[in-house]
């Protein structure tokens, strides 16, 4: 069965998190599911660069532990590292409570992964952004900054409560 931790990323003050975040962090070596109930086995999410094209797959399960929701990284449809942890969506909640109206950059979620690919928080950005999750949205000018979407706590509640239905945009 999996075990959970509380991460500490010294990168916790880099720009746009005006908190330290020492969020829950489950370990997934080779796939193991245990201790976990998948409620979206394979969502996509297109990446965000224009240049990188493709899609992330992601799952989003809730743990029996804590009986809380998780987002792990499957695959990324172009190759490259990314970690497969576990991530909460409380701990999501954290980053995002505290970001700015005006936009942030993917670089606020590295404090949510152990792993030290440069490609998690973008990757984490881009199913955030997702049909399916759809907590934050591109800028409306800058493509790799992102905005909330006004009632971002209202979908995360609603993906909380009915247990990982898609959120309608």
């Amino acid at each position: 069965m999996s075990q959970s931790m509380s991460v500490h990323n010294e990168n916790s003050k880099a720009k746009g998190v005006k908190k330290s975040v020492q969020p829950q962090v489950i370990s997934s070596e080779s796939g193991n599911t245990d201790g976990y109930q998948i409620l979206i086995s394979t969502g996509q999410a297109e990446k965000i660069s224009p240049k990188a094209g493709g899609t992330i797959t992601w799952q989003l399960a809730l743990s029996e532990a804590d009986n809380q929701l998780y987002l792990r990284l499957l695959a990324n449809g172009k190759g490259g590292l990314f970690s497969k942890d576990w991530i909460s969506l409380p701990a999501v909640r954290d980053v995002l409570q505290v970001q700015p109206e005006e936009g942030f950059t993917s670089r606020v979620f590295k404090p949510l992964f152990k792993g030290a690919s440069a490609n998690n928080a973008g990757f984490l950005a881009a199913v955030l952004r997702s049909p399916e999750i759809c907590l934050i949205e591109a800028h409306p000018e800058k493509v790799f900054t992102h905005v909330l979407y006004p009632d971002w706590l209202k979908r995360l509640e609603h993906l909380s409560s009915s247990e990982g239905s898609p959120v309608s945009a």
